[in-house]
């Protein structure tokens, strides 16, 4: 346990790895909080602190702590200012630029599927694009020089598409818009996302506002990305598009059954470009280097000692840049790179000031890297690592075994290391991702090694050798390998359901969870290590069972989707969803990105129903994912809209009509419209209106009904009385809720479900002026996010929680601009 020892002394206060702790604790604490402090009050708080560390004579000896914290929060402080500052200012929201750009990365084309280098329709790209500097040719805004932009271009023409390509310059007619997303629990967080790469501004392409012009060739690393990629689809292997997505991290191919089967195993990871991956190429290499360099030594020729340390960072590198050097690969660059260069010097660097030197490198870089999973993902697994081979004997210490036993032993720990990283991982992908494969434990011991050692490697080298013989053997039989891999996962399908683990999720779970395994990481000998399975058991049981049940009150989410509506309504025990979003043409949709990810992660195992309000798009667009993530015992839509959604064979759909009354227990919802059961459900005034009653309180929502419906309501229901929560009729369109309407519903709060600064113009003033006048307090999810009301049953008042008022400061400074 010497080394155990050795590696501890890192640990204690005054050390070296204390200092880079220290430092990185305080980059990672200014991310965390909700709101950036100032610096004439950062200046006073941090001098107070160092002060203080300076007079109390108990503390003075951890002074060096307290300046590590205080450097590293005032550089994350510095950096997370200039990141929100950095971005397209709102007042330019939405403004049309001609600009020269030079395409950064590999185009996306919208929807995934094959690509075609002479497509014969036009065609929706996706690219990253940056901003070249000004010249006399054309003004570019001081501030736009150099930003990055995340540009989509609708129906891009067939010509067009096969010459935007990586590394080309245009000159483009385009509509910028302030880097913004939705905003739901347990989602996504798409804004924290554009922040993290350092978008200046998203937009599209107008050509209706000038020709789009190509200025240049490829040129530059995203043109020799570009190139690969094309090689690559002249030399057709087997399953070219995850070739692609494992060389390149060109995941726009991927058929959509490819990543369902993917996530359904829980592999989803070996085709994402993260630290696992450049890990595992350096591995190789420095493994099969290092195999070579014995062989010449044993030939009497002489190499350089670093010499496996040094092909194996080069390799690493090599690979970074031909997946386009995605954030996550950067960070295992840079941690790979200290390990290796360490070999290189022949230094003598204990594994924990390694690692803390790599965290505080990292966390420079990219402050906001804290709010990655991949950057907890790739740290832990290394930790892990570390844990599962501390006090192991040296190599060089005792006798030295023959070939054979020394094939075994790397075998041997080749497994544990695999065992480690596995186990290691699954605490935090259960907490992250709120759920495991059934299977992905023992498919992950064979798929990573397989894919790491086996499948890499080959891409690497028939990279390398081009379009020779050679090299288009080499990548053939990487693709024949996937192929086999994905048919191994095909047959194991059955039993690798998605298992979603509530409770895991939970912070006693997870606590439990952790400790499981940080004590079965530990090496053997340690006394009581096998006490970890007793915490294991304490965790598995639980862990099947939902982490939350709704009971005892009412709770409507209306969720953040845009210009486009989902509400969730649940009471003891019930659950109602009553539209699902919309869709894009790219293949985003609501129900799977926004809508399904909360209900897992809230322990909703099913829906007992689910209300598609009418046809439109940005209310049905969400309902296929829905249905494939979560059972539905009855699906209720207008008229023969119901018969036309093919729901699955376990749900019974049924038509709406005025009269019915649905639910159980406590929560009853009641239609008021449409009146006739032969309307086809596709217009705005077939949509099905809903009247959800709970105890006391009073739920309308009302779809896209128009003021004509309206009438019609009022008068078939006299006396109604008034609601606590109308969620806006058509997102609180000019042609809806008229003063009539107002007045008959008399809603104490109002939502509108619209998209920010949406150019149909949500809600309208007019709208917003009349409600109010009535009364009622105004909630627009476009400012907000998602929504949740909450009443207990005692109290008039809901609680109501804003998702924009989560603890992340570009958050609030979205609402505060």
């Amino acid at each position: 346990m010497a080394s155990t020892a050795e590696g501890n002394r890192h640990l204690i206060p005054g050390s070296p790895a204390g200092i880079l702790w220290a430092y990185s604790l305080g980059v990672g604490a200014t991310g965390c909080l909700p709101e950036l402090p100032q610096w004439p009050l950062w200046l006073l708080a941090s001098g107070s602190l160092l002060l203080l560390a300076w007079l109390l004579r108990p503390l003075r000896s951890l002074l060096p702590l307290a300046l590590a914290l205080v450097l590293g929060a005032s550089w994350a402080l510095w950096h997370n200012h200039r990141a929100l500052a950095d971005r397209l200012p709102m007042a330019q929201h939405s403004a049309d630029f001609l600009l020269p750009v030079e395409v950064v990365s590999l185009p996306r084309r919208g929807g995934g599927g094959a690509r075609d280098s002479a497509p014969a329709s036009p065609a929706d790209l996706r690219f990253t694009a940056r901003v070249l500097a000004r010249e006399a040719a054309w003004p570019v805004p001081d501030s736009f020089a150099g930003q990055r932009l995340l540009l989509t271009w609708y129906r891009a023409p067939p010509d067009v598409v096969g010459k935007l390509t990586g590394g080309s310059a245009w000159l483009l007619p385009v509509r910028l818009k302030r880097p913004r997303g939705t905003v739901n629990p347990h989602a996504f967080d798409y804004e924290g996302w554009l922040l993290r790469e350092g978008i200046y501004a998203t937009g599209y392409v107008r050509p209706a506002d000038g020709e789009p012009r190509l200025l240049g060739q490829r040129r530059g690393v995203a043109a020799w990305r570009q190139g690969l990629r094309e090689r690559l689809e002249r030399q057709g292997p087997p399953r070219l598009e995850l070739v692609s997505a494992l060389l390149l991290g060109d995941r726009g191919g991927l058929a959509r059954e490819d990543q369902r089967l993917l996530r359904s195993t829980g592999t989803a990871h070996l085709v994402a470009i993260s630290g696992l991956h450049v890990g595992m190429v350096a591995g190789f290499f420095l493994l099969a280097s290092g195999i070579l360099v014995r062989g010449l030594g044993a030939a009497g020729l002489r190499c350089f000692a670093g010499l496996p340390a040094a092909c194996a960072l080069a390799a690493a590198g090599l690979y970074t840049l031909l997946a386009g050097a995605p954030l996550s690969a950067q960070r295992a660059l840079v941690m790979t790179a200290i390990f290796l260069l360490a070999l290189i010097w022949r230094r003598r660097l204990s594994g924990w000031l390694a690692y803390a030197l790599a965290l505080a490198v990292v966390l420079t870089l990219q402050p906001l890297a804290i709010f990655s999973p991949g950057f907890w993902l790739s740290f832990i697994a290394v930790a892990a690592l570390m844990l599962a081979f501390a006090g192991r004997r040296k190599v060089g210490q005792g006798k030295q075994p023959g070939p054979v036993r020394r094939g075994l032993r790397w075998l041997a720990d080749m497994t544990r290391g695999q065992w480690a990283v596995t186990l290691g991982l699954l605490v935090p992908s259960l907490y992250l991702f709120s759920g495991a494969s059934a299977i992905a434990l023992g498919v992950n011991l064979v798929a990573i090694p397989w894919v790491g050692f086996g499948i890499l490697p080959l891409l690497m080298l028939g990279t390398l050798f081009g379009d020779s013989v050679i090299g288009i053997t080499l990548v053939g039989l990487a693709g024949e390998q996937l192929d086999q891999l994905m048919a191994l996962l095909g047959y194991l399908d059955g039993a690798g359901a998605w298992q979603p683990m509530g409770f895991v999720a939970g912070v006693a779970g997870l606590a439990l969870s952790a400790i499981a395994l940080l004590i079965l990481s530990l090496p053997r000998g340690v006394p009581g290590r096998h006490i970890g399975w007793t915490f294991v058991l304490l965790v598995a049981v639980p862990a099947t069972f939902p982490a939350r049940q709704w009971g005892g009150g009412l709770q409507v989410t209306i969720f953040d989707v845009g210009q486009g509506l989902a509400v969730l309504v649940a009471a003891d025990g019930d659950y109602l969803l009553y539209d699902a979003g919309p869709s894009s043409r790219s293949g985003w949709n609501a129900g799977e990105a926004i809508l399904v990810p909360y209900l897992l992660e809230e322990g909703v195992g099913a829906l007992d129903t689910l209300v598609v309000s009418h046809g439109d798009r940005d209310h049905r667009g969400g309902l296929g994912g829905v249905l494939a993530g979560v059972p539905v015992a009855t699906l209720l839509a207008p008229g023969t809209l119901a018969d036309r959604l093919e729901p699955p064979p376990a749900t019974d759909a049924s038509a709406c009509l005025a009269g019915q009354e649905i639910g159980r227990g406590g929560l009853t919802a009641r239609v008021l419209w449409p009146m006739a059961p032969s309307v086809s459900g596709e217009e705005n005034d077939h949509s099905c209106v809903l009247l959800l009653e709970w105890r006391s309180r009073r739920i309308l929502l009302a779809g896209d009904i128009s003021a004509a419906v309206e009438k019609q309501l009022l008068a078939s229901n006299p006396g109604f009385e008034p609601v606590d929560l109308v969620v806006a009729p058509h997102h609180g369109s000019r042609t809806s809720s008229s003063p009539g309407f107002v007045y008959w519903a008399r809603p104490r709060s109002v939502v509108f479900s619209a998209g920010f600064r949406h150019h149909f113009g949500h809600p309208h003033p007019d709208v917003v002026a009349r409600y109010r006048e009535a009364g009622a307090k105004l909630f627009n999810t476009a400012d907000t996010g998602a929504l949740e009301f909450s009443w207990d049953g005692v109290n008039a008042e809901p609680s109501v929680k804003t998702a924009r008022s989560f603890p992340r400061f570009w958050l609030l400074q979205s609402v505060k601009k």
